[in-house]
């Protein structure tokens, strides 16, 4: 499945991150910690050149907490880097962001040069959220769903750091096709671009391959079903997803998985590993 969805916002968002790009010090980058790989835009690697990067891996309470480790040690690799597992509402959290920024630059006095970053990733890694708990008010419009962040934005962290919030990017289009499922799968490319039920099949093929107790305890299987569809035929009659004659509302049972997917209900899936 090759998605291609990239709103007239998200090519003004490109073009005003390419401009302000020359003014800042640090890239933070938001990922969403269940797809660090696929959630990570090509675009604005080239974006960011040479610039330090914290990378912090969002909704890290999803995701498989080991793969989330390995990906860390991955990341650990490239130069300028630091990964930083999180979840975006943790206060805590945000103070270990806010107290890093700053030692990814040479020394300086911050109070005459205060420290200016950029925040950026895809729709719905949960940047609006973090956003808001790092300023610890409401600043940005958050909501668990793509695209909802138009404008870009500047505020003060404090009296040393201007952070630029900017709307989320996509590229646009998505060629590797386990990329496109697993992202659609996260939630990050809104559903009226993708077949959900399509999706759906995808996803579950691979959580039948990587987490079958998960699924089995979860729906209560005595079975484990062949493939992706037969996984959402099961859920369906579970759920009751039915049709006029008995038939499986398909496109019903696949928003049954993608919905306790995303919420966590499945356990903590991780939907990709990092390379080796």
């Amino acid at each position: 499945m090759s998605i291609q969805w990239f709103p007239g916002h998200m090519h003004r968002a490109r073009k005003q991150i390419a401009a302000l790009m020359p003014k800042v010090d640090v890239i933070l980058e938001v990922l969403d910690a269940r797809l660090p790989g696929y959630s990570s835009n090509p675009m604005l690697q080239e974006l960011r050149g040479p610039r330090p990067c914290l990378k912090v891996l969002n909704k890290a309470d999803l995701a498989d907490p080991q793969i989330t480790e390995a990906w860390k040690k991955f990341f650990q690799r490239e130069a300028g880097t630091i990964p930083l597992d999180i979840q975006a509402l943790n206060a805590k959290d945000a103070r270990r962001i806010i107290t890093l920024l700053p030692r990814m630059v040479p020394e300086r006095n911050f109070l005459m040069q205060p420290l200016t970053c950029m925040i950026v990733g895809i729709p719905n890694v949960g940047k609006s959220t973090l956003l808001n708990t790092l300023v610890g008010r409401k600043v940005a419009r958050a909501a668990n769903q793509a695209a909802i962040t138009t404008k870009q934005k500047r505020v003060h962290l404090s009296d040393t750091i201007t952070l630029y919030d900017t709307p989320g990017v996509l590229w646009p289009k998505i060629d590797n096709e386990q990329a496109g499922f697993m992202l659609a799968g996260s939630g990050a490319v809104r559903e009226t671009a993708m077949d959900n039920t399509q999706v759906a099949c995808a996803v579950g093929a691979y959580l039948l391959k990587a987490y079958a107790q998960a699924v089995q305890a979860r729906y209560g299987l005595p079975d484990m079903p062949a493939d992706g569809p037969a996984l959402l035929e099961v859920i369906g009659r579970k759920r009751g997803c039915l049709v006029k004659g008995g038939t499986v509302d398909m496109d019903k049972a696949a928003g049954v998985l993608l919905h306790e997917l995303r919420a966590g209900q499945i356990g903590r899936i991780s939907l990709e590993i990092p390379p080796v």
